[in-house]
């Protein structure tokens, strides 16, 4: 066989499968539109806001080249960031001569929460492609790299470097032991993330270090986020199957063998690391993508080739077949799914923007539109007219102007606009809901 040819075959499968999913929108998270605002922002005005806390700044700064490029071009940039993602994997695979590596490599990208994120201009492929390549870099005990890939780990997604610990496990176990290199590891991780990091703490000192969002969820959704949404309907299935089998056929002797295989504990540690910080932490599935090759990588361990193959042909086929909420069953896969609930946002987008360009014909007004707010800007472009103010939160003048009765307040119903109101009353003292509330039907 060719040099490089299972590499060619992941990398054009990986692209081609994901090219029909990405010219719809940036995507559903409105967090991806955000970070691409952040983006616009930095590059036309060079001030740097977090997109929202800790920050991202990586992908931030990445978008600040290319936020003015088509849906497509964006997104392009998450596709390509999950095939080195499966290379990455790939070769740490063959570095430990595991069977079915070509195929484990491949399933990685179709594991459901992956599919969704390689579509999107989310970062989670993208800290995935470094934590990835950090693991190869220690393997390959080229710590400079590690090191390097593993401060862009952190400065892509800050709450990565929980995973410090499992990697210095690692470190000591493929680099002899040394202590020395152990610390020369902490310290240049330690650095990396801080220079990677930089534009945050310049502006925001230590005060970065919170987190936004709700962090309590119903024990279903718990449960439905943990799995379904990560795995997929046919992927849970297929590991329970394989499971059950394995269980009956009472072959399970690989088990007892686990703790003395130094990268298996590591790929404990990293699963276990992952689910704690997602428990205290339950917002989204994608905080579980990177558990998900060394989860992988402990099936293959564990179960019979033939149970495992099970396994991966239902990770392969689970993003197009059977979705399940705490709602309904759809006999669509996500990826489609995640399609329509795109299309409800961006109706909901461009009614809005038509809305607010019909009431500021005659007077320029403020529109209090929350969280919608940079998918507004962006969609609508409307960062440069004067007339037009929209805002997520009202400053100071913006208060001035509304009660002076400058400028009308208008504004939706959203989680920001109900913060801001318990806080001054400005929104039901002055303002006018224009418009009905977003209600994703799922």
């Amino acid at each position: 066989m060719p040099k490089y040819l299972k590499e060619v075959i992941i990398t054009l499968v990986v692209v081609f499968s994901r090219l029909p999913f990405i010219f719809n929108s940036l995507g559903s998270d409105l967090d991806a539109w955000r970070e691409v605002y952040t983006g616009k922002v930095w590059h036309e005005e060079h001030i740097y806001n977090v997109s929202r806390f800790p920050g991202y700044p990586f992908s931030e700064f990445i978008y600040s080249l290319i936020y003015d490029c088509p849906y497509w071009c964006i997104n392009l940039l998450s596709v390509l960031f999950t095939v080195g993602c499966c290379l990455f994997f790939f070769r740490i695979l063959e570095f430990f001569k595991i069977k079915l590596s070509f195929l484990i490599s491949l399933v990685l990208s179709f594991t459901p929460i992956i599919y969704i994120n390689s579509t999107v201009a989310m970062e989670y492929n993208w800290s995935l492609f470094f934590l990835l390549a950090s693991v190869y870099s220690i393997l390959n005990k080229k710590l400079w790299a590690a090191s390097i890939f593993f401060g862009l780990i952190v400065s892509t997604r800050f709450n990565n470097i929980i995973f410090l610990p499992a990697f210095l496990f690692l470190t000591y176990c493929y680099i002899g032991k040394d202590i020395k290199k152990i610390l020369q590891f902490s310290i240049l991780s330690i650095l990396f993330t801080f220079i990677f990091f930089l534009p945050v703490i310049l502006k925001y000192g230590t005060h970065f270090l919170q987190s936004s969002g709700a962090s309590e969820v119903s024990y279903p959704t718990l449960v439905s986020l943990g799995t379904l949404h990560v795995y997929g309907t046919l992927g849970i299935l297929a590991i329970f199957l394989a499971l059950v089998i394995q269980l009956f056929k009472g072959s399970f002797q690989k088990v007892k063998n686990l703790y003395r295989d130094h990268f298996m504990l590591f790929c404990i540690i990293m699963i276990l690391s992952n689910l704690i910080f997602f428990l205290k932490y339950p917002l989204e599935a994608g905080y579980l993508i990177p558990s998900v090759p060394f989860l992988l990588i402990l099936l293959q361990n564990v179960l019979e080739p033939k149970l495992m193959k099970i396994v991966l042909y239902g990770f392969l086929i689970s993003p197009f077949f059977i979705h399940i909420n705490t709602n309904k069953v759809n006999l669509k896969g996500i990826v489609f799914v995640n399609e329509g609930y795109e299309d409800q946002e961006l109706e909901y987008c461009q009614n809005l923007i038509k809305k607010i360009e019909t009431l500021s014909n005659n007077t320029p007004g403020i529109f209090h539109v929350g969280n919608f707010s940079e998918q507004i800007l962006l969609m609508g472009n409307f960062s440069k007219n004067n007339t037009i103010n929209i805002v997520k939160n009202l400053t100071q003048k913006d208060k001035e102007d509304i009660v002076s009765k400058k400028r009308p307040l208008y504004y939706i119903n959203t989680v920001d606009g109900k913060i801001e109101n318990d806080k001054n009353h400005m929104l039901k003292q002055h303002g006018i809901l224009f418009y009905k509330d977003f209600e994703l039907v799922k």
